[in-house]
């Protein structure tokens, strides 16, 4: 009875030992390749100030588009990007029974209204090098001056008498100091490294879209001029859709 009574503990503690050591799908791990991306979806693409549906009637898609104030990019981003950048939010809503999409930065184009002359979107780790350069590219090295007002004396020889007299004279003195300022904000591999991974975790995931996504779109446009109009393009499956931004 004793010897049964071991062989049942044992094995419970035995089950109990390769329960705690079997991995658990709710248990965080350092591979954070499945973090999500983007931003998040609004309920449909009309949710989006601009907005269209493919012509195909049984396939469904449809996509959204927003393009951000300067303000809302401040408020969105840490890194300065309009310092560089035009950002766009773009949503890609499939037909759950087609077969899924795959997005690619390629699909897109910005267009100033009524020209014919497109931009293509730029991906996180460019957009932040150009970032990093702007922001190295800052002020000089400071150079500070300071003169000031000496009085000398000492012995020399009368050229009259040949006798040593006392002479007294004012000099001047000039000098000059270079200092090297604190690197600014942005310009260090650290701040490049940051501003890659922020960019890369909200910008539009590409790949395979079989459920609704969206995220933001950066396109390098230094001049934005407030009463400027875009229109953003996407080609769908050899069709363009078009989305007019304000």
């Amino acid at each position: 009875m004793r010897l049964m009574r071991f062989v049942v503990l044992s094995t419970v503690l035995l089950s109990v030992a390769l329960l705690l050591t079997m991995p658990s799908n709710s248990q965080s791990t350092d591979d954070d390749s499945s973090a999500p991306r983007g931003s998040v979806p609004r309920s449909s693409a009309d949710r989006y100030h601009s907005h269209a549906q493919s012509d195909g009637t049984s396939d469904g898609t449809s996509v959204g588009a927003d393009i951000l104030t300067p303000k809302q990019v401040h408020q969105t981003f840490v890194s300065d990007l309009n310092r560089c950048c035009i950002v766009v939010e773009f949503a890609f809503y499939s037909n759950k029974e087609t077969v899924p999409h795959d997005l690619s930065l390629d699909d897109f184009a910005l267009y100033v209204s009524g020209s014919d002359i497109g931009t293509k979107p730029q991906g996180a780790t460019l957009i932040a090098a150009s970032l990093q350069k702007k922001a190295g590219s800052g002020p000089p090295v400071a150079v500070h001056g300071a003169a000031g007002v000496g009085y000398e004396s000492g012995t020399a020889t009368d050229p009259n008498t040949g006798q040593p007299t006392r002479v007294h004279g004012v000099s001047t003195v000039t000098e000059v100091h270079v200092s090297d300022p604190k690197p600014a904000p942005g310009s260090t591999a650290r701040d490049r490294q940051d501003m890659e991974k922020e960019l890369d975790e909200k910008g539009l995931p590409v790949g395979k879209a079989a459920a609704p996504v969206s995220g933001y779109l950066y396109f390098s446009i230094h001049d934005r001029k407030k009463d400027t109009k875009y229109q953003l393009e996407f080609n769908f499956n050899g069709e363009k859709l078009v989305l007019p931004l304000p």
